[in-house]
């Protein structure tokens, strides 16, 4: 046991050695990912074992290190692994693929994911800095600490899980402009979360019907509510459509809405309280492990979770009445996305970080528009300062 806990450790230290490497040159915070990721991964495995450390956290560890052994065994043609719902659905295909070359190498399953866990983390975290050219230490920790990269980011660099790849490729989906591009993510979501990229098509249609109908109106405050009705409406929609069941000429009578299904006052509760990151206070006792303190302590721990879908909706509904494209996708995307899984068993903040670099995004871009209107009002007096707002919030901004 001692001696794959000391090769276990050596390839942790070479890992980390090679990525610090890598991001000599880059911002200080990326360096400082990879050293507690080292430190992080070193200490639960040190704690738990090599084998048992897959135990922490979540078990949801051991099916993906079994998925990189079978790939790496070639015994993928075998059994329940030869069926298309496993290369679909089950084995969460992207991730575990992505490590298979580090574990073909000698890498263990887990440090071999847990390294992709990383790699995703500091991709990320590298696009952002650049995308906000945040420069001082103090800036880099406000960008990264508002977009999920930070704390609850980090946590996850550090378990062999899909959601720091999910967070990368969401992300990308929504900056990237080629139509290509946008596809080839679209389907790396889909076989890492399915409802998720289910929810960022129909956003992209939403929002694409909403400009339209509003290309000679301005609605101001109220575009928020609006589309945030519109969402829920939409995901429970589709949460119907693929749950319930559509055979002939039952879809009217089974087809559900908020509005003609058993929406009230429970479900609205639940659907709000991930727009403040409390998803554990309205969820069924059944499926909360801890108790109410230990969760509340959690939240202070992990902070992020909370203060960013809570700037998030704050920016959206009550100081920020412009909203660009950029925004009004994040704030459809979420709550379709929100109002599908508060249908399920499995809403918690896990659920929703793959949406909280965006949701970051439009923080970032409205303390940056405010940062640059306050600097024009001192230089140059309120109309510009007008003006400038006025266009920066009618260009285009699509990601």
């Amino acid at each position: 046991m001692f001696e794959s806990k000391l090769l276990y450790l050596i390839q942790t230290l070479a890992i980390a050695g090679a990525l610090l490497l890598l991001v000599r040159r880059e911002a200080r915070l990326l360096q400082l990912q990879v050293l507690v990721w080292a430190v992080g991964v070193i200490g639960i495995m040190w704690r738990y074992e090599p084998v048992a450390q897959l135990g922490f956290y979540s078990n949801d560890q051991i099916q993906y290190a079994a998925i990189v052994r079978i790939l790496t065994t070639w015994n993928w043609a075998d059994g329940e692994s030869s069926s298309l719902f496993w290369w679909t659905e089950f084995s969460k295909i992207p991730y575990p693929a992505a490590a298979a070359p580090l574990a073909f190498a000698g890498i263990h399953f887990a440090l071999a994911l847990k390294t992709i866990s990383l790699l995703c983390l500091l991709a990320l975290s590298r696009e952002l800095l650049e995308r906000y050219r945040a420069e001082s230490l103090k800036s880099q920790i406000v960008v990264l600490y508002l977009t999920g990269c930070g704390l609850i980011g980090t946590f996850f660099s550090l378990v062999a899980l899909r959601e720091t790849m999910m967070m990368l490729f969401v992300y990308r989906y929504a900056t990237d402009r080629k139509i290509r591009s946008k596809m080839i993510f679209l389907a790396l979501i889909f076989l890492l979360r399915s409802h998720l990229a289910a929810a960022l098509l129909v956003a992209e249609i939403a929002l694409a019907t909403w400009t339209w109908l509003t290309r000679e109106r301005r609605v101001g405050f109220a575009e928020a509510p609006v589309l945030i009705i519109g969402g829920v409406t939409l995901g429970y929609l589709m949460f119907s459509w693929r749950f319930n069941g559509i055979q002939g000429y039952d879809i009217f009578r089974r087809l559900q809405t908020p509005f003609n299904g058993n929406f009230g006052i429970t479900e609205t509760v639940q659907t709000a309280s991930n727009f403040a990151g409390l998803q554990f206070l309205t969820a069924a006792e059944a499926f909360v492990r801890l108790s109410v303190s230990e969760l509340l302590l959690l939240r202070l721990v992990f902070s992020d979770t909370v203060l960013i879908p809570l700037g998030f909706t704050i920016v959206c509904l009550i100081v920020n009445h412009r909203l660009s494209n950029r925004h009004k996708f994040t704030l459809l995307a979420f709550t379709i996305y929100v109002s599908i899984v508060t249908n399920t068993d499995f809403n918690s903040f896990r659920q929703n970080i793959p949406l909280m670099p965006l949701m970051g995004v439009v923080m970032l871009d409205y303390l940056q528009e405010r940062r640059l209107r306050k600097s024009v009002e001192q230089t140059h007096g309120l109309d510009e300062a007008d003006e400038l707002s006025t266009q920066h919030a009618t260009r285009n901004v699509r990601l």
